[in-house]
């Protein structure tokens, strides 16, 4: 199996944990998780880390049930005030989070549920860096329940886990002999990009394809009550692992260019 394929299987699959087991990361995942970070980190500009074993940065949620016996996560860290960055840290954190996937573990994003100040003093943030937000990471209570279930109802499941917008709805701009006549690869990416996780489940992200130049556009919906870089970023990776394979430009209106 291409690593492809299983990225598109892994985005196909997942859904958000709420509920993890209290049993720690195996020694070797953690090796194969911080193999990956460290690729990634050199990639992008970002320091991304993997904290283990620090449940009282979630200890309101856990008490209140929104994730409960979460004690791990990744610190998505990066220059202060630089908003290309925050998107890397959507579009390279969500990489992470189906390679999570693939290992079998759970995730959850994390921008207000959880303490940030005790989320800091457990991972290193410089005066010149933030800590955007967080990804939480474990084993997951339910994975064991699902470990027989077959590819189409793992699939199924995510389905029923939350709504998605529709092709249409995330091409609002387009008209619809545009829709219409698109690549292939657009929509795939489309509807790979309506399975991204985004704040709130707002999904503000609009796509649109140009026919002068044959690139895809991703921008953040104005009338979106929730958006951020980040969701650009997430909802950026998918669209690119289902339309196989093209390279996008960062920021706002940041165009796909297709391989």
């Amino acid at each position: 199996m291409t690593e492809h394929t299983q990225l598109i299987d892994a985005l196909n699959v997942r859904i958000t944990t709420r509920h993890y087991d209290p049993s720690p990361i195996d020694a070797d995942t953690i090796r194969q998780l911080s193999s990956t970070l460290s690729a990634i980190n050199m990639l992008s500009g970002l320091d991304i880390q993997l904290v283990t074993d620090a449940p009282d940065v979630f200890s309101e949620v856990n008490t209140s049930g929104h994730f409960a016996n979460a004690a791990n996560y990744l610190a998505l860290v990066g220059p202060r005030g630089d908003l290309e960055s925050v998107e890397k840290a959507g579009f390279y954190g969500q990489r992470l989070v189906l390679t999570a996937t693939l290992y079998g573990l759970g995730t959850g994003w994390v921008a207000g549920s959880w303490d940030s100040e005790a989320a800091q003093r457990h991972c290193r943030v410089t005066p010149s860096q933030d800590l955007y937000l967080g990804i939480t990471i474990g084993n997951s209570v339910t994975e064991a329940d699902y470990g027989n279930q077959d590819y189409s109802q793992l699939c199924q499941r995510q389905a029923r886990h939350r709504s998605s917008k529709s092709y249409e709805e995330l091409t609002a701009p387009m008209s619809q002999e545009d829709r219409t006549s698109a690549p292939d690869w657009f929509k795939s990416g489309v509807n790979a990009a309506a399975k991204a996780p985004s704040s709130m489940n707002g999904q503000p992200i609009l796509f649109t394809w140009d026919r002068d130049s044959g690139d895809a556009v991703a921008r953040l919906d104005d009338s979106a009550e929730t958006g951020s870089p980040v969701d650009l970023g997430i909802a950026k990776l998918n669209f690119q692992i289902g339309a196989g394979g093209g390279t996008w430009v960062w920021g706002n209106e940041g165009h796909f260019i297709r391989a």
